[in-house]
């Protein structure tokens, strides 16, 4: 014993600070750098409120429902990782957001080669939103770049929201600074020299505050709306800058009711019976189609490749030959 006390005295005030500094270089050959969370994405809630972990664990595997399962751990208190088994589920989930919980939405974000999850930053939210009161002529693609940058960061323009006759809104997706509070409208001149005020509204927008427009908190954990008076409560933003589901429940949809812009529609069961496709037919100008029987002896109906039913000059099915459109 008298000798480990004799080392421990010799060892007393040992500097090591010298050999902790010294660079260790390794002699041998690299190990190959390999993406551990090729599959994940990491994200958290924005809510000042204490997520329930295990409803929301199956609560979003309910909605996302991925082919190949997910895995979700919070890594760090509010800091989760979503572990995903196929690319295709984890490219639809982080394509089709903003996603929320409890009203609280997520900011999501993939993990980049080489870095580890606790270091990537979580500011930015995926959002479609619409643009209300343009002018006419304004609802184009060049102008959706200038409004999405003007809103945030342009994403996405949405073409098919503009194909029938009249469109009350145009849709972009845009990248939002959840730092940032949510910008309400923008000020726009025609060329006349007339201004227009353009409005917005955003789709599958969670909780946020009413009082500063900030996504992070709602008013009762808001310090502004805290330290305002009675006087001083009106609120600039509210529930009108949440835009309506685009897919509202209800009844199913007619089998007879058809969309402006639908190409696929098919000539269908009647209340006359079936309508059985009687032959094809073309002609000079370019028109084709087939040849449908509407009623018993009362005539044809032709539908051409646009499925626009085409003006017939006869009325009886037992007409042979040429047919004049």
């Amino acid at each position: 014993m008298a000798r480990y006390n004799d080392l421990n005295d010799q060892f007393t005030g040992l500097d090591i600070d010298d050999e902790e500094n010294s660079t260790f270089v390794h002699g041998g050959e690299e190990e190959v750098e390999i993406n551990r969370y090729e599959l994940c994405i990491v994200g958290r809630f924005l809510t000042e409120r204490r997520i329930n972990v295990n409803a929301m664990k199956s609560k979003m595997a309910d909605v996302w429902r991925p082919a190949m399962g997910i895995n979700i751990k919070e890594i760090e208190q509010g800091i989760f990782l979503f572990q995903f088994y196929y690319k295709e589920d984890m490219n639809w989930v982080l394509k089709g957001g903003p996603w929320s919980f409890d009203n609280a939405m997520i900011v999501m974000a993939e993990v980049p080669k080489g870095e580890e999850p606790l270091n990537v930053p979580l500011w930015y939210v995926n959002m479609w939103m619409q643009i209300y009161e343009l002018p006419s002529g304004f609802i184009t693609e060049a102008v959706g770049k200038q409004l999405g940058d003007f809103f945030g960061e342009f994403l996405e323009y949405d073409s098919k929201n503009n194909t029938s006759i009249w469109s009350e809104f145009m849709r972009i997706r845009v990248r939002l600074d959840v730092r940032k509070p949510l910008k309400r409208r923008k000020k726009i001149m025609k060329k006349s020299g007339v201004e227009v005020m353009a409005s917005c509204k955003y789709e599958r927008l969670g909780d946020f505050c009413f009082t500063c427009g900030m996504l992070t908190h709602t008013d009762r954990y808001c310090r502004k709306f805290l330290s305002m008076t009675s006087e001083g409560s009106n609120k600039e933003w509210g529930s009108w800058h949440r835009a309506p589901p685009r897919r509202v429940g209800g009844p199913a949809k007619s089998r007879w009711l058809r969309e402006e812009d639908d190409k696929d529609w098919e000539v269908r069961q009647g209340r006359y019976g079936a309508c059985p496709k009687l032959g094809e037919f073309s002609c000079e100008k370019g028109d084709r189609g087939v040849i449908v029987g509407i009623e018993k002896n009362q005539g044809l109906q032709l539908y051409g490749d646009n499925n626009n039913p085409l003006k017939l000059v006869v009325s009886n099915m037992e007409v042979r030959g040429e047919i004049q459109i």
